[in-house]
C-alpha cells in the first residue's frame, strides 16, 4: 500500500493522549486515546486532573456554590461544561496530562448568566480579552455581514463599528477585516 502521512488536523483524544471535552446530546462527553466516554466513564485520572483545575479556581467554586450545584459530580459536570465544553481541535488536557487555558463557549447564556466570567471564561485574545460587544461584532464579520448591516442590525455607528474592529485587530494581532472573519471561524463563533 502506497499512502501518504499528509498533515491533517484530527481531534486531540482521537489518537493521542490529549483530552478533548464537548457537550453532545445535552451531557459533557470527551475523546481520549481513541475513544470517547460520557461523564460517567471519564477515566478517573482525568476527572482528577479537573478536580486540581477546580481546586485552583476560587472564583469558579464560588460561581458554582452561588449557583447552588452542591454535589461533587454536578460541579465537576458543569465547570468541565462552562469552561472546556467546545469542540475546538485544541485538547483541553495536553497528552502530558496538563490542563490547558479555558475556552471561550458560547452556550446560548451568554450576556445574561450571572455566573458568566466567573465559572466560563471570556474570549481571550493573543492582545487582549474581548468585551461582549465586540464578539458580538466579530461572529457578524464571521458570517459576512457587511459593515451597514452590522451597524443597523447592532444599532450602532460606522465610527462605533470601526472602533470596535481596531480593538479587535490590535487585540487578536490582525490587521483586516478578512483576518477577523478567518479568526471567528477558528475560535467556533459562527
Amino acid at each position: 500500500m502506497n499512502l501518504i502521512d499528509k498533515k491533517q488536523q484530527l481531534p486531540p483524544g482521537l489518537v493521542d493522549n490529549a483530552v478533548e471535552f464537548f457537550i453532545h446530546k445535552h451531557e459533557v462527553e470527551c475523546l481520549f486515546q481513541g475513544s470517547r466516554y460520557s461523564f460517567t466513564e471519564i477515566p478517573s485520572h482525568i476527572i482528577e486532573v479537573v478536580e486540581n483545575d477546580m481546586l485552583a479556581n476560587p472564583k469558579a467554586l464560588k460561581a458554582l456554590a452561588d449557583w447552588d450545584i452542591t454535589d461533587q459530580n454536578e460541579q465537576i459536570r458543569q465547570y468541565i461544561a462552562c469552561r472546556f465544553g467546545g469542540f475546538d481541535y485544541q485538547a483541553d488536557i495536553s497528552v502530558d496530562g496538563l490542563i490547558q487555558p479555558a475556552e471561550y463557549i458560547d452556550c446560548g447564556r451568554r450576556g445574561s448568566c450571572a455566573y458568566e466570567g466567573k465559572l466560563c471564561t471570556s474570549l481571550l485574545l493573543s492582545n487582549g480579552i474581548a468585551t461582549r460587544r465586540e464578539i458580538e461584532v466579530l461572529k457578524m464579520i464571521g458570517q459576512s455581514f457587511l459593515d451597514k448591516e452590522i451597524c443597523d442590525q447592532l444599532n450602532i455607528s460606522q465610527d462605533t463599528l470601526r472602533n470596535h474592529k481596531d480593538s479587535l485587530s490590535q487585540k487578536a494581532g490582525v490587521e483586516r477585516k478578512p483576518s477577523l472573519a478567518i479568526l471567528a471561524h477558528k475560535l467556533n463563533l459562527i
